[in-house]
């Protein structure tokens, strides 16, 4: 008898298993949920540092391990704010999406930060206005 509850457990537990796994980015949501609140930093520099650096690098020459996290020192990609914004907003494979901890002001100064900083020398001028633009504009995408 004691051997059928172990088999009966199992056959419960798999569609469970099944509800929670359904992408890379919720699963990061709710890794990164687990362990954190919103950020509370306005600084670029030091927002990088908390939320960004651990996967990117002190100074952003990117990571390959358990996952591959790309260099964000002298990468082209960020002359346009519009790229970096997206990914923090709405996350990438590993990364998961900081839409829900960072605001609008946030997430515009750690732009800037990256464009103007680690090898980059764009112009690292976007507003939280702007931010805030996109961030509806990105929404209006999901949904349609």
């Amino acid at each position: 008898m004691r051997y059928l509850t172990i088999p009966l457990f199992l056959a419960l537990s798999a569609p469970v298993a099944a509800q929670e796994d359904n992408s890379q980015v919720d699963a990061g949501r709710r890794a990164l949920a687990s362990t954190t609140e919103k950020f509370t930093d306005s600084d670029g520099a030091e927002l990088y540092r908390r939320a960004c650096s651990g996967c990117h690098g002190a100074e952003g020459e990117g990571a390959y391990g358990a996952g591959k996290y790309p260099a964000l020192a002298a990468n082209p990609r960020l002359s346009h704010a519009r790229y970096p914004v997206n990914l923090i907003l709405e996350g990438n494979g590993a990364m998961p999406a900081f839409d829900e901890w960072l605001d609008d002001a946030q997430v515009a100064a750690v732009v800037s930060y990256l464009q103007t900083n680690l090898g980059n020398e764009y112009d690292g001028d976007i507003t939280a206005e702007e931010v805030k633009r996109m961030r509806a504009e990105f929404a209006d995408l999901e949904e349609g």
